[in-house]
């Protein structure tokens, strides 16, 4: 068995478990497996402890939490929990060794890369990271059997009134739970804080200095209520906090409750909805949307309707009259709504017809395109889903005059009234001329709350806030700012960094360099910062990253003394592309065919059983039913050596070759013509007979509609029915049945790619080019990543940027483990980046590019094989017509085929060449060697590239994408794929 194989058995085990932090409990474990989710008994929260901190409208709360596995199975975890509006996550800790070690701040591209690094070497840190919207996520590994881990986590957070009271909750599980403890502090209030719930009968308040108190510790106890505290608010009484940021200036915040005076009603004669029906809306809170809206039409009459659905396209579904109150024609249409496909908002028209304001109940998770430019009227953004960007939606509803209604957080009859009356707003503070950086800027008062804070250059001061309607000020209030004021440890700072970043992340692109300054600064979650834990000082040496106070003195010492191991763990791809460009010359200029005899492959020696790790999950084991199961390394083991190659090439159920075969002829070559067939290489899964045996297209969708319902969260049933409608020419219907892949994780770079290869394979550049720059955005730590967006660049005829981003990708720094899993890939780049600067001449300046890595290297032959998975052994093989075969283990054939280098546990590609072909027929196939793992986005999608001519500016493209599931079942042996044929 060669080290090739060796590896592939070595697996990273992952159980993933996922813990949603919601207003009805606190995490629930759960647990991975082939993609689906299930709690997970054997996982248990041993100790959980809380601690309170709340003045005003503002808490922070710090959760710490022991999970134990009590199974024999190494595990790895991942807590995923959106925050409401307003909340930010500010401080995370992660057991090292027994003891809580901080995190600290880094940007989110690094410390993925740096996670990703580590855990190559089976050795994890901790990583807190934000996704889309206001969701957050944290991996956690190992859980060793019979062990515990810790975490910690601080979160921020505005309190919002509810009938005239400020309400603080905390969600309480009733389990039982090891150890439980549970702590408050209300500060600067006079009244006692009421309890509305509680966990325990022994937690009461008492008052100690200015501050009130409370807590509990219990041992084996079952929380019987949740935490919530309720405050008296005083009108028109702000409660101020100082706190000094250096010798010539403090941070303030103050809250105030307003009073807005008697409530200015507007006309209500005509409502523009627009309702986002793409998948993620199946999760909306519905009832309380209809409720919202039966609130708003309750007491009025002759209001004119019109309604539009909102998903990969925007379409008008009708207008309607509502009269007093009669709303059921709308609900009816409402309930009749089907979701499906991904969110784009650019294709809202920019002249919608209907009039009035618009009303549009989203998530704001828009992932097929943004709007290019608001409507010229109010939009009142409604979100009933804890998973949102509130940030965007916000920024969307006070730039138009709007408000964004929070459903999660208001109750029909007051959303209803925030819609029904004019917006009270706040309009700023009066002469700037002592304090700076205030936020927010303005803002709707809505719930009666308002937290402002800023930067004062001198104490004492007096600003005054204004307020009122449009931009005429009603009222004034005056707010002292004096250095008595002062927070102790409160770090208000924090929340002037949290609502500096509400204003600058609707602007994400514009802003990223800002956004990424103050997350590390304050140490705050944002979409390009995260938290990271690391093990050892070593590697915060070597990835360049300032440790916890704990561990500086440490590590300011090793800097010194390791200061070129330091640099070598960050690296480019330059030296390495001149190399290879050098090869590439010799071999493009080497006169073929040559005689030599054909060196076969010989695998090195097996590595002994006791390299291997106790689970993997490549080898191709089937149950009776046909599909594959993980097998054990004990089970390896106990199959003979001779047959150790076959077995992990052993076929599994899974796609099938269809006889069909697509044919392109390329003429005008001084060469003979060619031909390429592809294989049209189909599913065989059970649910395409149902499909196949419908009449029409419309009743294949409701087919489909009804398949869904059980398989909904499998990626590979989204695949194949958009494969099956494309195939019917139904291409608008199977680019919205592909693009439900993004809708069914966040940022899951996995699941964007297989859309971006189908995408470029139905001819939907646009969005081809959406999705690869996400990838891009999420994950510059792969070579990869730059390589499709600038390949979806060529696709829409942007040929600079392309050659541009091409060329990054060689530039780039990245990890030395990265480097070491895409060694080779620069000889793909070379091959691309080439092609560019010789077919588009004149259009494109090569002067900022190497001139060393310029080369004019046409060939009749090339196919390139893509991925979508890490950790992936996928091999290319091309047969021609000596029967000579050009893979991993013959890199070179006599007639000058030439493969480039085995991606062995990455994300490929892997490219074959061939510089001049001779008559006859060639054979393409690849080989699945197996995974290193389980993921979300199922078994991994495959994309050939088949040219001919390729750079010769006559060049041909034929595409292939299938999902392979652990071997094929094509018309080949050995496990192998035939994908394309060629006959020149």
């Amino acid at each position: 068995m060669n080290s090739k194989r060796i590896r592939q058995l070595v697996l990273t085990p992952l159980a993933l478990f996922v813990a949603v932090l919601t207003r009805a409990q606190i995490p629930v474990m759960e647990i991975q497996e082939n993609g689906k989710y299930h709690p997970d008994q054997t996982v248990i929260l041993q100790q959980l402890s809380a601690d309170i901190k709340i003045v005003g409208n503002i808490a922070t709360t710090t959760m710490r939490m022991s999970f134990y596995n009590r199974s024999a199975r190494l595990k790895e975890g991942r807590l995923t929990f959106p925050l409401p509006e307003g909340v930010s996550v500010s401080g995370f800790a992660l057991d090292i060794n027994g003891v809580l070690r901080k995190a600290v701040p880094v940007e989110k591209e690094k410390a993925t890369a740096v996670f990703e690094s580590i855990e190559r070497r089976q050795v994890d840190p901790g990583i807190l990271e934000k996704t889309e919207g206001n969701n957050f996520r944290t991996r956690i590994y190992p859980l060793n059997p019979n062990g515990a881990r810790t975490i910690e986590i601080t979160y921020n957070q505005e309190l919002r009134n509810s009938n005239g009271q400020l309400v603080y909750h905390l969600p309480l599980a009733n389990k039982e739970i090891g150890s439980f403890s549970l702590s408050a502090s209300v500060y600067e209030t006079v009244d006692v804080p009421q309890l509305a719930e509680k966990p325990d009968g022994s937690f009461v308040f008492e008052k100690k200095g200015n501050v009130w108190k409370a807590s509990v510790n219990k041992s084996n106890f079952t929380p019987t209520q949740s935490l919530k505290i309720a405050f008296p608010q005083q009108a028109d009484a702000p409660k101020t906090l100082v706190k000094k940021k250096d010798a010539g200036s403090w941070y303030f915040l103050t809250n105030v409750h307003i009073t807005p005076p008697a409530p200015v009603a507007r006309p209500l004669q005509q409502v523009t909805i627009l309702w986002d029906n793409s998948l993620s809306g199946l999760k909306r809170d519905h009832q309380k949307e209809k409720a919202f809206l039966e609130k708003l039409f309750a007491t009025k009459s002759n209001i004119n309707v019109t309604l539009y659905a909102v998903a990969t396209t925007t379409k008008k579904v009708g207008d309607y009259t509502v009269s007093n109150g009669a709303i059921g024609a709308l609900l009816k249409a409402v309930d009749e709504m089907t979701y499906d496909g991904a969110t784009d908002y650019s294709t809202i028209p920019a002249s919608l017809a209907g009039g009035g304001d618009i009303l549009f109940f989203t998530d704001g998770l828009s992932n097929f395109g943004e709007w290019s430019r608001l409507p010229a009227r109010p939009v009142y953004t409604v979100v009933a889903t804890p998973v949102a960007n509130y940030s965007k939606l916000q920024y969307y509803s006070n730039s138009t005059g709007g408000q964004l209604i929070n459903l999660n957080q208001t109750e029909g009859d007051a959303a209803a009234t925030q819609v029904l009356n004019k917006p009270y707003r706040f309009l700023g503070v009066k002469y700037l001329y002592d304090v700076t950086s205030v936020n927010p800027a303005t803002a709707v008062v809505s719930g009666g709350d308002l937290m402002i804070t800023g930067i004062a250059r001198k104490l004492p001061v007096t600003i005054t806030l204004q307020f009122g309607y449009g931009n005429k000020v009603e009222k004034e209030i005056p707010v002292t700012l004096d250095a008595r004021q002062t927070a102790g440890d409160w770090t208000i700072e924090t929340f002037w960094a949290q609502q500096q970043l509400a204003q600058l992340e609707p602007f994400y692109d514009q802003n990223k360099d800002a956004i990424s300054r103050l997350g590390k600064e304050f140490g705050i979650v944002t979409a390009n910062t995260s938290l990271i834990v690391l093990e050892s000082v070593e590697d915060y040496v070597k990835y360049k990253i300032t440790p916890p106070a704990e561990l500086l003195q440490e590590y300011k010492a090793l800097v010194k003394s390791r200061k070129e191991a330091q640099d070598a763990a960050w690296g480019d791809y330059r030296e390495a592309a001149r190399e290879r460009m050098k090869e590439l010359k010799e071999w493009w200029n080497t006169s073929y065919p040559v005689k030599r005899s054909i060196k076969k492959f010989t695998p090195p020696r097996p590595v002994p059983d006791t390299q291997v790790m106790y689970e993997t999950t490549v080898a191709p084991a089937a149950t009776a039913d046909g599909r594959a199961r993980v097998v054990s390394g004990e089970e390896l083991k106990e199959v003979p050596a001779a047959n150790t190659s076959g077995f992990l090439q052993g076929r599994v159920a899974g796609i099938s070759a269809d006889a069909k075969l697509e044919e392109v002829v390329v003429a005008g070559y001084s060469a003979p013509k060619g031909k390429v067939r592809t294989i049209d290489i189909k599913s065989d899964a059970a649910y395409l007979k149902q499909m196949d045996a419908a009449a029409t297209i419309d009743a294949a969708y409701k087919v489909y509609l009804r398949l869904r319902e059980t398989y909904q969260t499998t990626p590979s049933f989204y695949f194949d029915m958009a494969n099956w409608f494309y195939d019917k020419k139904a291409a608008v219907l199977a680019v919205s049945i592909v693009s439900n892949l993004v809708e069914l994780e966040l940022e899951d770079a996995e699941l964007y790619k297989t859309v971006a290869y189908l995408l470029k394979k139905y001819g939907e550049y646009d969005k081809e080019l959406i999705i690869t720059k996400k990838v891009l955005d999420w994950r510059p730590m792969d070579p990869q990543s730059y390589r499709d967006y600038a390949l979806a660049l060529q696709d829409n005829g942007k040929y600079q940027q392309a050659l541009d981003t091409l060329y990054a990708a060689l530039t780039q720094t990245y990890t030395e483990e990265s480097m070491n899993r895409d060694n080779g890939i620069e000889e793909v780049l070379l091959m691309e980046l080439n092609n560019i600067a010789s077919r588009y001449g004149a259009r494109v300046s090569t002067s900022k590019i190497d001139k060393a890595l310029l080369y004019d290297l046409p060939v009749d032959i090339r196919v390139v094989l893509n991925w979508n998975m890490d950790n992936m052994d996928i091999d290319l093989h091309v047969t021609d017509p000596r029967n000579e075969e050009c893979y991993y283990g013959s890199k070179e054939t006599s007639l000058g085929g030439r493969i480039s280098d085995d991606f062995t546990d990455g994300f490929g590609p892997e490219q074959f060449l061939l510089k001049k072909a001779v008559k006859g027929k060639y054979q393409i196939k690849t080989n699945f060697f197996g995974e290193r793992r389980v993921t979300v986005a199922g078994p991994p999608t495959l994309m050939a590239e088949v040219f001919l001519r390729y750079a010769s500016g006559k060049e041909e493209r034929k595409i292939v994408v299938f999902q392979d599931a652990r071997g094929s079942q094509a018309s080949s042996s050995n496990g192998q794929t035939l994908i394309a044929e060629f006959e020149f």
